[in-house]
């Protein structure tokens, strides 16, 4: 299976309603859609729950969906260059 790309906005959707399962996250994604009311943020979530119902469970737990800023998403709150995230902290 080819990997999955999530795009910045993707990512921040999931990060957003990310739960202790995939199941639950969908359903969190799928549960505040009535309460979107711009249509690209809509487009953005449909894309997000397209690309995430095809992982496995287990493939889900091994991903991680920080919220990107929209200034700098390599920046950490003091404004630094955030290390990767399999870097030792």
């Amino acid at each position: 299976m080819q990997a999955l790309h999530f795009t910045v906005e993707e990512m921040n959707i999931v990060a957003m309603y990310k739960a202790d399962s995939l199941a639950a996250t969908l359903t969190a994604i799928d549960e505040a859609m009535p309460e979107i009311y711009d249509e690209e943020i809509i487009t953005i979530a449909e894309s997000a729950s397209r690309k995430l119902s095809t992982l496995t469970e287990l493939a889900f737990l091994e991903l991680t969906f920080p919220l990107a800023d929209e200034d700098d998403g390599d920046s950490n709150e003091d404004g630094q260059e955030a290390p990767p995230q399999d870097a030792p902290q």
